[in-house]
C-alpha cells in the first residue's frame, strides 16, 4: 500500500513540477484500516479543467490499481480554490485531518 502511494507521489511530481503545491492523503485509510481506498487531494497551481485533469490523473492511478491492487481515488483541486473555499467543511477536514505527502 505504501509503495504504491509512494509510486502515485513521485509520478504526480514528475508530471506537475512546479505547478503541483501539495498532496494530501485524507479519509479512514490515513488514519488505519477501515478504508478500501487511498484518497488523496491534490492541489495544482492553474487548473482550468477540473475533470479534463481527473482523466490526466487516472493515467497514472490506473495502472497502480492494475498493478498494485490498491484503488487511489485522486481529487484534484487548483490552489487558489482551495484557499479560498479552506472553511468549506469538506476542505477544512482534509487540511485539519490530512497527512501531508
Amino acid at each position: 500500500e505504501r509503495q504504491a502511494l509512494d509510486r502515485f507521489v513521485r509520478q504526480l511530481r514528475a508530471r506537475y513540477a512546479e505547478r503541483l503545491k501539495r498532496i494530501i492523503w485524507y479519509g479512514h485509510k490515513n488514519r488505519g484500516p477501515r478504508g478500501s481506498d487511498l484518497d488523496i487531494l491534490v492541489v495544482i497551481h492553474g487548473l482550468p479543467d477540473r475533470f479534463a485533469e481527473m482523466a490526466r490523473i487516472h493515467e497514472i492511478t490506473g495502472p497502480v490499481k492494475v498493478e498494485e491492487d490498491i484503488l487511489i481515488t485522486a481529487l484534484p483541486v487548483d490552489a487558489a480554490y482551495l484557499e479560498s473555499q479552506r472553511e468549506i467543511a469538506f476542505f477544512s477536514m482534509i487540511l485539519s485531518r490530512g497527512l501531508a505527502l
